[in-house]
């Protein structure tokens, strides 16, 4: 490095009358300017630096929402100065190193929260048989920090120039990034875009959004249409018809949801996705492997975009 100074004296100079300029306007009075970019939340993460260096997350309240999920609240270590810095449908990585384990374990994980709400971020996380990472954030108490990496590149929602239809598809879990685009796609002034939103579960204690999505579909009427189909033994106390139906997301119900879709007349995003999905492997294949559901109903792979 000395070297390189050394052959550039210009450089040097120059670089130490940047320093000096730098300090003095660092230094220097400046008035308080309300609503002025120096007031703008940072983000705690932003790729590709936190993926490389991970962040320190303090929880700070935990509420069991049914048998095997809970929502955890994190405090961002520079509290209301920053915000998560993820994007809607966007995913951080969770990591720890079991006890006796020589690796860590890394999970993918998507934010709940309001994206743009400064000082916190919020994970439902459902645990499962043997599972490490979940069973590691279920243990978790307030005051207890998680280490967090990401945010994990993928798909980037662009605002369409003029109103589109999209179909959105979860199975179990996989909820949260559909939620999560489906929170910051409403909540865009500039987006017109409607929503038709297929949600397959085991049963009615599984569907631990719909208050949030009842709660969408009233702010926001005629963008969203969130539909549950029930598949588990408990399927028989769900009244079928309307936003319950009995069974899996299967063709007839993604064929009455596409159709919905292409009577807007402009059927898939600025990209040309028509549909977002995000579930267990044994339904993501049976939509969209070899033979898969949406390719029967006329889709292309290209037109659907896996989480």
């Amino acid at each position: 490095m000395a070297t390189i100074f050394a052959r550039r004296p210009l450089l040097t100079t120059a670089t130490t009358l940047s320093v000096a300029a730098s300090a003095y306007y660092i230094t220097r009075p400046r008035p308080l300017l309300l609503d002025s970019a120096s007031n703008a939340a940072t983000p705690t993460l932003s790729f590709p630096k936190t993926m490389l260096f991970s962040k320190q997350l303090t929880l700070t309240s935990v509420e069991q929402i049914n048998h095997d999920t809970k929502k955890l609240t994190f405090a961002l270590p520079g509290g209301q100065k920053e915000v998560s810095g993820v994007t809607p449908g966007g995913a951080i990585l969770t990591q720890h190193t079991p006890s006796g384990a020589w690796f860590p374990v890394f999970r993918p994980y998507t934010p709940i929260h309001d994206l743009d709400e400064r000082g916190v971020l919020q994970l439902l996380v459902k645990k499962y048989p043997n599972g490490k990472a979940s069973s590691h954030i279920h243990s978790l108490a307030p005051g207890d920090q998680l280490t967090v990496r990401g945010p994990i590149p993928g798909n980037a929602w662009t605002t369409p120039a003029q109103q589109k239809d999209v179909l959105l598809i979860a199975g179990g879990a996989g909820i949260t990034p559909i939620y999560s685009l489906t929170k910051g796609i409403l909540s865009n002034p500039a987006d017109k875009t409607r929503i038709q939103l297929l949600w397959g579960v085991n049963g009615p204690r599984d569907i631990v959004l719909q208050t949030e999505l009842d709660a969408l579909e009233k702010q926001y009427p005629g963008r969203l249409e969130v539909t549950y189909a029930v598949s588990g033994p408990d399927a028989e106390s769900v009244v079928d018809g309307g936003k319950f139906r009995k069974g899996y997301v299967d063709q007839s119900l993604l064929a009455e949801a596409m159709e919905k879709c292409r009577r807007g007349g402009a059927f898939g995003d600025e990209k040309g996705k028509k549909v977002f999905l995000c579930g267990p492997p044994k339904m993501e294949d049976a939509l969209v492997g070899k033979q898969g559901v949406l390719q029967a109903l006329g889709l292309q792979k290209k037109e659907i975009h896996r989480f």
